[in-house]
């Protein structure tokens, strides 16, 4: 089953884009923490990393019922945008509370789009290989973790490490992935 959906173009295509979406997610917990702490000044940015989980489980009930209204894509679409939006907010206000705000914004995107890509994911199964499909929807994880791995340990390295006076435009890097992602999803959709 596996290799049926390999040779699956589309949905294979999709999961890469997606991946866009975890490339931001995953600096929440690997650049944000040095960012915080190192030029942001604040110790505890392990508090600041909660900020996304919070807001997650404040708003997922209204955000999800809005949602709702839009088709897969257009959801997972204005989720982008929201979360591509975040990084830039935090780049242009490089201040704990604008650090803390663009979280919220984050957030707010990542409600949007995550119960409209499962259901998604779940439409573009063969309705023999659902559960298959299902559990290929974590592959842009693991792809987000690793790109985000390697990128926040560039931007950590040149934007924070030594005091660098431009290290808030280290997320419009993060920002752009995001941008390249939604313009990508548009074009797929």
């Amino acid at each position: 089953d596996m290799f049926l959906v390999f040779g699956n173009l589309r949905f294979m295509t999709f999961l890469v884009i997606f991946s866009g979406f975890w490339i931001m997610f995953w600096h929440v917990f690997y650049a944000l923490p040095f960012y915080v702490r190192d030029v942001l000044g604040f110790q505890q940015f392990e508090i600041i990393e909660t900020i996304d989980a919070w807001t997650i489980i404040i708003v997922t009930v209204p955000v999800t019922a809005i949602a709702r209204r839009l088709s897969p894509l257009a959801a997972m679409i204005v989720g982008f945008v929201l979360a591509s939006a975040s990084w830039f907010v935090m780049g242009a206000f490089p201040t704990l509370a604008m650090t803390v705000a663009a979280i919220v914004v984050f957030a707010l995107g990542e409600s949007t789009q995550a119960p409209r890509y499962y259901a998604y994911v779940a439409d573009l199964a063969p309705k023999e290989q659902v559960g298959t499909y299902m559990g290929f929807a974590f592959l842009p994880i693991a792809i987000g973790t690793f790109i985000a791995g390697w990128s926040s340990g560039y931007l950590v390295k040149h934007y924070v490490e030594g005091g660098n006076p431009n290290a808030p435009q280290m997320w419009y890097v993060v920002g752009a992935y995001g941008v390249v992602s939604t313009v990508l999803m548009i074009v797929y959709d």
